[in-house]
């Protein structure tokens, strides 16, 4: 699926999970489901986040950048240890590492990047940051695991698997997905509106 569509589908449903919840917490639901949407693709070099992120968007540079990253967080926490640090640098080195659909789109990797999500919303009080970002991560799995290439949920087991039933990326399918995640976020948006 293509990141359009991982951001369409976690807004829509932060939105559907955000009706008659005070604003914040709307607020958190559909900003947190909308990031976690897009997260598990950070291990392709070419994703709507890291064309943001990266100066060269290529294999290489995705390894340098993201291993390099990691090992200031494994130093940071070294010197003021604290375990968040630590467990973004694996993340971070693991990340950089694995080719995509590896690593970011497995159990172990939502496991990594929800426990820093839970970190922060114990941290801060709000739930809605670790249920938004979990709701979004787990649906671009989902969606994911629906592509003919599927995943490698189980990874360091490097098996892709994916549904008897695909969706192919760019395809009618998921054009109809992201028109309907679209028009279901504007009437939401409409309604609250109003």
């Amino acid at each position: 699926m293509t990141g359009k569509t991982h951001v369409a589908v976690g807004v829509a449903t932060g939105l559907a999970l955000s009706t008659g919840k005070p604003v914040k917490e709307q607020f958190f639901l559909i900003i947190t489901s909308a990031i976690g949407a897009v997260i598990p693709d950070l291990d392709h070099p070419k994703s709507k986040l890291n064309q943001k992120i990266l100066i060269f968007n290529n294999k290489f540079f995705k390894v340098l950048f993201y291993v390099l990253i990691g090992i200031g967080f494994i130093y940071l926490d070294s010197i003021v240890e604290n375990q968040e640090f630590k467990i973004l640098g694996i993340i971070m080195i693991l990340t950089g590492m694995s080719s995509h659909r590896g690593f970011t789109h497995s159990l172990l990797g939502f496991l990594l990047f929800s426990s820093i999500a839970y970190t922060y919303s114990i941290k801060f009080g709000i739930n809605e940051i670790y249920l938004g970002f979990n709701i979004g991560y787990v649906l671009h799995l989902v969606m994911d695991f629906f592509t003919p290439k599927g995943i490698q949920l189980f990874f360091p087991i490097t098996k892709n698997i994916s549904s008897p039933i695909t969706i192919k990326t760019n395809g009618e399918g998921e054009n109809l997905l992201f028109i309907g995640s679209s028009f279901y976020s504007l009437y939401f948006l409409i309604q609250f509106i109003r």
